[in-house]
């Protein structure tokens, strides 16, 4: 499936099915500074066991995985697809300069997978909102829009 826009909440998300299970990885604008020159992107990573859940009481559902390794790799595929739709769409486009990344977690189990995944892919520590997150940042001068054509 291909990385869609939810422009109501202005996220960037893909989904996938998984067993009986939907998948659904993406991130949404969490702030924008400098003027609306810098985005600040929040990485968000959802598992539903059926597809009523998607719409309903999403917040209050607490559901794991039943194929981690299957969803790893999805999660995986879906994450890079879904980047790079958003700095294409983000960068390249000129919406803006600069464009933070970040992942943020609940415990310290979440954090330390999420820190061995995310290190691998040039994430690193950072701050946003004086809370410790995982984040990287993008530059448009560093993005080459050739590669995105």
């Amino acid at each position: 499936m291909a990385v869609r826009y939810r422009r109501e909440d202005s996220t960037y998300y893909e989904q996938r099915r998984i067993g009986n299970q939907v998948i659904e990885l993406g991130m949404n604008l969490y702030d924008e500074t400098d003027g609306g020159r810098t985005s600040a992107w929040n990485i968000y990573l959802t598992i539903f066991n059926k597809k009523k859940d998607m719409y309903t009481n999403m917040d209050k559902k607490i559901i794991t995985g039943k194929n981690p390794i299957a969803t790893a790799l999805a999660a995986r595929e879906m994450f890079y697809n879904v980047e790079a739709y958003l700095l294409a769409h983000e960068l390249v486009r000129g919406h803006y300069d600069k464009v933070k990344i970040f992942c943020t977690w609940v415990d310290n189990r979440r954090r330390n997978a999420y820190y061995h995944v995310l290190h691998r892919m040039g994430y690193d520590w950072g701050t946003i909102d004086n809370e410790k997150c995982i984040m990287k940042i993008y530059k448009a001068e560093d993005i080459n829009p050739e590669v995105f054509d």
